[in-house]
């Protein structure tokens, strides 16, 4: 009996841990997934795999050549997700305050103030794939801090000049930078060994989110204590600490003992393998109805997850909290957002991509919904919200591009896309879109109408897209 009895407690605890491994592999590729949609495509590594961007000059290995490769990422790929990406998030809870504080302008200027920064990868995303092609990822890495230190600059002369366009060209030049930086690291991490590949990009994902997570509370104390000028000029510091790191495989050409051997070379595509913007505007014709399905939920999901931040820090605001609430809230949103990521990865491996999609929109728009009631009647009540909003956020991690590789896979396979990175690249433009109408049209609402109707918008753009999503999107979850 003793014996049995330790038997069971052996496989359980067997159980228990392989259990816990997927859900690790599942959060990995989620995490990944919000870089590099080629993630999502591959759960195992792939033997005599080809370079998905031209490989490095080609030069004898050294002896320990390839080992501690990922280690070697810490410089040029995972820290300077950090700054990259907490340039815009030192802004982010304070910025609609500023823009009605400081300029006197209504709630629809800060929406729109907010929502700039989402212009510029709806404008860079066709070209962006064309440029990347002939000038390769480290010039684009160069031109991205440049771009984010130009952000910090130009936003401290529209406050010394009092001019509002000026802000949002610095808004612009935050998203070009944002936009920029992604796609170089995403190719020079498209040239590594595929058996460490899935694992970086989660990393990548995990580091750009914490970014997300400590900048706002950084932002918000900055404000408070130095005024606005003193996030503008953390925004150009961190460009700086972004620039070097960009530089460092140019400048150091044969560093393999900082860099691994695939990061070094321009990663410049040869002229037969370069994107045609024909052939991703057929492809997007011949898909339509992808787009008009899974595309349109998903848009929509971009749409309420840039909503809720911006909705969130403007009810803190009208309740006459400060920045440091603001930035409470918003981090807290991010807390719940990366702790719930392991959901979104056992939602959608073990159930379906719908399962995951489905009750975002519902909790990110009934959370939107509740800021405009009675319920968010006091700061305190607001930061409740913001963590059931992050939940939400939380459990759709990686579902974008994770849905849209699935889709891209069988596209290509039919012969509808001649590559998956054609058919990905109207995918994300709509994303893109989601992102810069979400605040937009909801800083329009507040103005045109009330915060209530502009709530309410949210909660019923959320509840009508779940249905949408369970009637008329395809689930592309394959079985075993």
């Amino acid at each position: 009996c003793c014996g049995r009895g330790l038997s069971t407690m052996v496989l359980d605890r067997a159980h228990s841990s392989s259990s816990f491994q997927s859900i690790v592999r599942s959060t990995s590729r989620v995490l990944g997934a919000e870089v590099d949609p080629e993630v999502a495509l591959h759960s195992e590594p792939l033997k005599n795999e080809p370079l998905l961007a031209a490989s490095p000059p080609a030069g004898p290995p050294g002896a320990d050549e390839g080992k501690g490769d990922f280690r070697k990422l810490v410089l040029p790929v995972f820290f300077p997700q950090i700054p990259a990406y907490g340039v815009n998030s030192l802004l982010t809870p304070i910025l609609p305050g500023y823009v009605m504080q400081h300029y006197g302008l209504n709630a629809a200027t800060a929406g729109l103030a907010s929502a700039c920064m989402f212009m510029s990868p709806v404008i860079l995303d066709l070209p962006q794939n064309i440029i990347a092609d002939k000038v390769g990822p480290h010039a684009l890495g160069i031109a991205a801090a440049l771009c984010l230190i130009g952000a910090g600059v130009v936003g401290v002369a529209a406050d010394v000049l009092s001019c509002f366009p000026w802000l949002l060209l610095a808004r612009i030049f935050n998203g070009c930078g944002q936009s920029l930086w992604q796609m170089s690291r995403v190719l020079i991490l498209a040239r590594a060994p595929s058996k460490i590949r899935a694992t970086a990009m989660a990393t990548v994902g995990g580091m750009q989110r914490l970014g997300s997570l400590i900048c706002p509370m950084i932002g918000s104390a900055l404000a408070l204590h130095f005024t606005i000028y003193g996030v503008f000029v953390t925004q150009i510091l961190l460009g700086f600490m972004v620039l070097p790191l960009a530089v460092l495989p140019v400048l150091l050409p044969e560093a393999t003992k900082l860099v691994p051997r695939f990061v070094l070379g321009s990663g410049v595509q040869s002229a037969d393998k370069q994107t045609s913007v024909r052939g991703m505007l057929r492809c997007a014709v011949r898909n339509w109805r992808d787009f008009a399905t899974a595309g349109l939920a998903t848009l929509m999901l971009a749409w309420l997850r840039q909503a809720k931040d911006f909705l969130i820090v403007l009810k803190i605001n009208q309740l006459g909290g400060g920045p440091a609430m603001s930035g409470l809230a918003v981090t807290l949103a991010y807390v719940f957002d990366f702790s719930c990521s392991p959901v979104a990865g056992v939602l959608m491996s073990r159930f379906g991509r719908k399962f995951s999609l489905a009750p975002a929109l519902l909790m990110l728009g009934l959370a939107c919904g509740l800021l405009g009631t009675d319920l968010a009647s006091t700061p305190h009540s607001v930061l409740a919200i913001a963590c059931l909003a992050g939940a939400g956020n939380g459990i759709s991690s990686g579902l974008g591009m994770t849905l849209g590789s699935d889709i891209a896979v069988l596209r290509e396979q039919e012969g509808l896309a001649i590559s998956k990175s054609e058919f990905l690249w109207p995918w994300r433009e709509m994303q893109d879109c989601g992102m810069l109408l979400g605040p937009a049209i909801s800083g329009a609402l507040v103005t045109a109408f009330s915060f209530p109707v502009a709530a309410a918008t949210c909660a019923a753009i959320g509840t009508g897209a779940a249905l949408f999503t369970a009637w008329f999107v395809e689930e592309t979850l394959q079985p075993e």
